[in-house]
C-alpha cells in the first residue's frame, strides 16, 4: 500500500515539474516577444528619413509670414511691394491697401498652381473685393484645377487686374511722390508680375480635359433642352 502512495506521490511531482517548466517557457517566451518590440520601436526611433530626392512641397506659409501673403512666391509682388509701401500722403492709405490685396491674390494664385498638392489652399484666405474680383480667387483657383475655366474668363480676370492695378499705381505713386523714373520701374514690374502669373495659369488652368466630380465636363456653358420640347414648334397663332 505504502508502495502505490510513494508512486502517486511521485507522479504527482513529476505532472507539477512539468507543468511548471511549461509556464516557465511561456513566461520567456513572453518577455523575448516584448523584448523584441521595444527594440523595434527604439531603432525606428533613431532611424533617420531619407530625404535624398524627396520633395515635400512646403513653400511657407500662405498668411501671416510677411507682406503681401505667399511673398516667397513671387519676388517681384515682394520687389514692387517695398517700392510703393511708404505713401507720405493720407489718402493713399485705402489704394494701398487694395494695392496690397490684389499683390496678395496674384502671389498666392501662383502659390496653388504650382503646388504639389493640386488643391486650394493659399487662395483660401483671400477676402473678395468687388473692384479687383468677378469671383472669389480661390473660385477661379478651384476652376482651373477642374479645367472647367473658359479662356474668356481667364481673360476677363487678368484684364481685370491689370486695369486696376495699374489705375492704383498711379495713385501709390503720386502719394508718395515717386519720380517718373520710379514710376515706370513699378509699372514695368507690374506688368511682369501679371505676365509671369498668367503664363502659369494659361498653362496650368486651360490644358487638359474638364472634369467635375471625376467626370468628363465641358469647359464652355453650353445650352440644354429637354427632349420633350423637339416636337414642338414655333407659335403661329393670332396673340
Amino acid at each position: 500500500m505504502s508502495d502505490g502512495v510513494g508512486a502517486y506521490e511521485l507522479g504527482q511531482k513529476a505532472a507539477s515539474l512539468t507543468n511548471n517548466i511549461g509556464y516557465f517557457f511561456i513566461a520567456l517566451l513572453v518577455v523575448g516577444v516584448s523584448i523584441g518590440i521595444g527594440m523595434l520601436f527604439w531603432n525606428r526611433g533613431n532611424t533617420m528619413p531619407v530625404v535624398q530626392g524627396f520633395k515635400e512641397g512646403f513653400a511657407g506659409v500662405a498668411v501671416g509670414a510677411g507682406v503681401p501673403d505667399c511673398l516667397r512666391s513671387s519676388s517681384i509682388a515682394s520687389e514692387l511691394y517695398t517700392l510703393v509701401s511708404n505713401p507720405k500722403l493720407e489718402e493713399g492709405t485705402a489704394d494701398f491697401k487694395e494695392f496690397a490685396l490684389l499683390l496678395s491674390q496674384l502671389s498666392c494664385f501662383k502659390k496653388d498652381l504650382l503646388g504639389v498638392a493640386g488643391v486650394v489652399e493659399a487662395t483660401r484666405y483671400q477676402e473678395f473685393n468687388t473692384q479687383l474680383n468677378l469671383e472669389p480667387i480661390a473660385e477661379t483657383t478651384a476652376r482651373c484645377f477642374a479645367k472647367t475655366i473658359p479662356p474668356r474668363d481667364l481673360e476677363i480676370a487678368f484684364d481685370k487686374w491689370q486695369k486696376r492695378g495699374h489705375f492704383l499705381l498711379t495713385r501709390l505713386c503720386t502719394a508718395a511722390g515717386l519720380s517718373e523714373e520710379q514710376h515706370t520701374s513699378a509699372e514695368s514690374l507690374f506688368s511682369s508680375l501679371l505676365a509671369d502669373v498668367k503664363s502659369i495659369a494659361t498653362s496650368k488652368c486651360l490644358s487638359g480635359e474638364p472634369t467635375i466630380n471625376a467626370e468628363p465636363a465641358p469647359r464652355e456653358v453650353k445650352n440644354y433642352q429637354p427632349p420633350t420640347l423637339n416636337s414642338l414648334g414655333p407659335y403661329t397663332g393670332y396673340y
